[in-house]
């Protein structure tokens, strides 16, 4: 635990930790002012869903549709990047060395920047969550939606949005499980991040080719948007336990290979 708080302390004082979430914090700025200038529902992407289609005008869609914009690209980048930090960056500023002089297990030092890593990305979420409320109430207000197809109040299609935000963590853990195992084998962030994104983009665009269907249940790219299955009614569980599972399971494994990696290597070269 000591190790874990020492982490988040080093974490709130690097500049990149504060620009990385006023970045994200921005996405529901602009998805509230597109959909203030849009003049009604359009065809397919997120407004294929009940909860939305129909609905542009309530500031109550702006978090699922800020979730939308995120989970392909930018929450998959966010992972990446802080995953690779962990050790790389060390590394890279000559602090690693230093850091392993001292009587710290290996494990436990792996486990407390994997852990701020996963803290990082629910901060990320959580400011994305409360900035679009707060954005949605200001454009149009936060009203229950009632659809031809779907009806929620407010308080339920809120809570559903936050379950969905928890459900993209769950997911996007992989990925920065992913940048952590690419950070234990080069000594470069830039490189470990790169390395986990285009990974992470390759396997998308392998599943968008019907040849590669049958590897859809068994890869964690194919569940970023598993939470879009909250707000049918009623809830369709079976995808979205799928998902966990699979996501869980890749998450633990590349953290295990990272483990094992960081273990072996020598950092006195």
């Amino acid at each position: 635990m000591k190790l874990l708080w020492l982490e988040i302390v080093k974490l709130r004082y690097q500049k990149r930790t504060w620009f990385g979430l006023g970045g994200l914090a921005v996405i529901p700025i602009v998805v509230t002012v597109a959909l203030y200038l849009s003049s009604g529902p359009g065809e397919g992407g997120p407004t294929a869903l009940p909860f939305i289609a129909g609905a542009l005008k309530n500031g109550i869609i702006v978090p699922i549709v800020s979730l939308f914009g995120l989970a392909p690209f930018l929450l998959p980048l966010a992972a990446s990047m802080v995953g690779a930090f962990t050790i790389a960056g060390e590394w890279e500023t000559g602090t690693l060395k230093t850091v392993l002089t001292r009587p710290v297990r290996r494990g436990s030092l792996l486990a407390a920047k994997w852990g701020v890593a996963v803290l990082y990305v629910l901060a990320a979420l959580l400011v994305v969550f409360v900035v679009s409320i707060i954005s949605g109430a200001v454009g149009f207000g936060l009203r229950d939606l009632v659809t031809p197809v779907v009806s929620y109040t407010v308080g339920e299609a809120l809570w559903l949005s936050f379950v969905a935000y928890l459900m993209a963590l769950a997911v996007v853990v992989s990925v920065v499980s992913l940048a952590l195992l690419f950070s234990t084998i080069t000594g470069s962030s830039l490189t470990a991040a790169v390395m986990a994104l285009v990974l992470v983009i390759v396997i998308q665009i392998l599943l968008s080719f019907s040849y590669f269907d049958f590897l859809e249940p068994y890869v964690f790219t194919s569940y970023f948007t598993m939470w879009a299955d909250l707000f049918q009614k009623p809830i369709v569980w079976e995808q979205m336990t799928r998902g966990l599972l699979c996501t869980s399971a890749w998450s633990a494994g590349l953290a295990g290979l990272a483990w094992w990696r960081f273990r072996q290597r020598d950092i006195l070269i």
